[in-house]
Formats: structure tokens, sequence, C-alpha cells
């Protein structure tokens, strides 16, 4: 848990909505950097809205998953990949993120997206699905289609598989270099044939 992961835009859009007196609370779920993040949500007088896992193992992930009704991907970064989208997705829940193209890469038009790094942003994208329950459950069963037509491991294999059968195969040049002709001549002097490659 750091800042370019949005944690800090996470707890200020959870004060934000405190303040507008929505009823939620706020299952944060990773490492390093808990107890800093602890002592930020009591600063922010989040006490009793947000619960701290620390370190939670890869298989474990889904029970944890499983009690949340919307999935937060606060991300700042608009380079580096963000995975957890796609277990947010087989889940089946409805995703809010920072409009980077990592999120828009797994999400599509399935996501409910803020400007990044803005929390009143998240904070209102999150209201939104808390509001309109109807609407997040659409967008997480889409995602979830989505997520094995497009992500799922037998996509990805067919995807690599693809890749190497066009590496593999011969490019033009090397099928006209391989390609022999066989040409059969007599000599004229004493009849034999001879063969040409």
């Amino acid at each position: 848990m750091t800042d370019y992961q949005g944690t800090d835009s996470l707890l200020h859009a959870a004060r934000e909505l405190r303040q507008r007196d929505v009823d939620a609370h706020f299952l944060i779920m990773g490492y390093p950097n808990v107890a800093h993040y602890r002592r930020m949500a009591t600063d922010l007088g989040l006490d009793g809205w947000v619960t701290f896992t620390g370190r939670v193992m890869y298989e474990q992930a889904p029970s944890y998953l499983s009690l949340g009704d919307i999935a937060t991907a606060p991300k700042i970064s608009s380079t580096e990949s963000s995975g957890k989208i796609l277990n947010y997705m087989a889940m089946e829940m409805p995703t809010v993120a920072f409009d980077v193209p990592v999120s828009r890469e797994f999400l599509g038009q399935l996501g409910v997206y803020a400007e990044p790094g803005n929390y009143i942003s998240l904070a209102d994208a999150i209201q939104t699905l808390l509001r309109d329950p109807e609407l997040a459950q659409s967008l997480g069963q889409r995602s979830r289609q989505r997520a094995a037509q497009e992500f799922s491991w037998e996509q990805a294999g067919r995807h690599i598989i693809s890749i190497y059968d066009q590496l593999c195969k011969p490019s033009a040049t090397q099928r006209s270099y391989e390609k022999r002709t066989l040409v059969v001549s007599r000599s004229p002097t004493d009849g034999q044939e001879t063969e040409h490659r």
C-alpha cells in the first residue's frame, strides 16, 4: 500500500463519503505501510469505517473479496499494470477506478471512472454504485463475462500460441529461398540427363 497505489486517495474518499453520511465500510487489503495507513485513517476520523487486513495470501483473496459489494482500483500510475482488476472482474464485482489506460484496458466501458488523483471524483464514483445496486449488479455480471471471454487462461494460451505460430512461420523471403526448382536437361553430346537444383 503506497500513495501511487491510490491508498491515500481512497482514505480521503472514504472521509468524504462519511461526511456525506453515505453508509459504507472499507476493507483494505495489502501491505506494506499498514501502521502508517491505520494512523492516517484514525487522523481522518475513519475509526469504525475502515478495516485493514494486512498481507493476504493470494489463495485467500477470493474469500475476502466475497465480503465486498464494490471494488476500488485507485492506482494512479498510467503505465504499471493493475492485475487485481482481473480478480475483481472474476468475482463479479463492479469496479471504481481512476481513469488511466491500464484500468481501461481491463474494464473497457464497464468501469466507473474517476479523475486520476482526485479523491472527490473517486468518492462520487463510489457513491454512484452505492446508490444504484442494479447498475452495480449489471456491471459486475458483465465484467465477469468480459474477464472470461478476453482474459481467461484459455484465452491467454490461445493468444500465446498464435504469436508463436506467427513467429515460427517462414517469411516470404525464406519460403522463396527454400523453394527449389528441379530442371532436367539432356546433354546434346551424350544424351544423358542431368538434374540441376
